[in-house]
């Protein structure tokens, strides 16, 4: 049985629907905070104790009597990796070597351990939403007397879809439009009975939006840069299309915008160009940026390969 244009249009709000309600549900991590937490908190601020032992007691989430559970808010915690900007992080300051970028190190470590949980919570919620969603949709089905197997969906269907993660970019939510492109590729749609179109990629489409918009340029940039290193190199393939999609030949002012960023953010930069602090620092800026060329065209190259 083929599915028809209403059908696809509503199984696409749906899915749609089931991811944002995932990205905000899985936001709130539980953990136990210890004994000499819970006394600090019982001076501080009573009232904050009371609030968790109430959500404890309805949740039924007591350890011991020595503990509390807290919740917190991982989204909230991540932000869109703005703390970064407490940090200078450039090569035009007094930094001298590595050893100068050790607080920035340790947000990083201390953000990667928030972002692995969220990640790892958004992706599991999902997948059990999405599975018990297609199981009451295919007896549904069977009582109808109906065998939908593959729902192929076009470009057209995707279109409410891409609607709602621009949404989130353009709103400065970054996190949670390239955390929808991630569910949405997620292999629990197309294992079920979804196809995306051949070639589709809402990635592509949310880096498209930000090379087209001055103003959301640098945002978007900069969280594929924080999000590369936060990750662990997880969400590296962000930049290997933020570099296939910027034309370097044609638009000389977004090339000239992206070097820019980069050389801003030292720690980025390391990594591109598999080169110390200290030895970067000691190059003229215009020896760095041109270094920097180097690196993306020869990227550029690798992924489109």
């Amino acid at each position: 049985m083929e599915a028809s244009r209403e059908v696809r249009k509503k199984l696409a709000v749906v899915i749609g629907n089931l991811i944002c309600r995932c990205i905000e549900e899985a936001r709130y991590v539980p953990y136990i905070l210890g004994q000499d937490e819970v006394i600090e908190m019982i001076v501080r601020n009573p009232e904050a104790f009371q609030k968790l032992v109430q959500e404890e007691q309805c949740d039924r989430t007591e350890y011991s009597t020595g503990t509390l559970t807290a919740k917190l808010d991982a989204l909230a915690e991540l932000g869109q990796f703005e703390s970064f900007d407490g940090f200078d992080m450039s090569f035009c300051s007094r930094n001298e070597s590595e050893a100068n970028l050790a607080p920035a190190i340790e947000k990083i470590n201390h953000l990667t351990r928030t972002f692995n949980v969220y990640v790892g919570n958004t992706v599991t919620l999902f997948e059990k939403e999405f599975e018990a969603f297609t199981e009451k949709f295919r007896e549904q089905l069977s009582r109808a007397g109906m065998d939908l197997r593959v729902i192929g969906f076009t470009t057209e269907d995707m279109a409410d879809l891409e609607k709602t993660a621009l949404s989130y970019q353009d709103s400065g939510q970054m996190l949670q439009a390239f955390m929808f492109e991630r569910l949405l590729s997620c292999h629990v749609i197309t294992k079920q009975f979804v196809s995306l179109p051949e070639g589709y990629s809402l990635g592509e489409r949310l880096i498209e939006n930000a090379v087209r918009s001055p103003a959301l340029f640098p945002a978007t940039v900069k969280f594929i840069m924080r999000v590369s290193y936060v990750s662990q190199g997880g969400w590296e393939d962000l930049f290997t299309l933020l570099v296939r999609i910027v034309d370097f030949e044609a638009d000389e002012s977004c090339r000239s915008r992206l070097i820019d960023l980069l050389e801003q953010d030292a720690m980025f930069s390391c990594n591109l160009l598999c080169a110390g602090f200290a030895d970067l620092k000691r190059r003229t800026p215009l020896e760095r940026r041109a270094a920097i060329d180097r690196s993306l065209q020869a990227w550029k190259q690798k992924g489109c390969a």
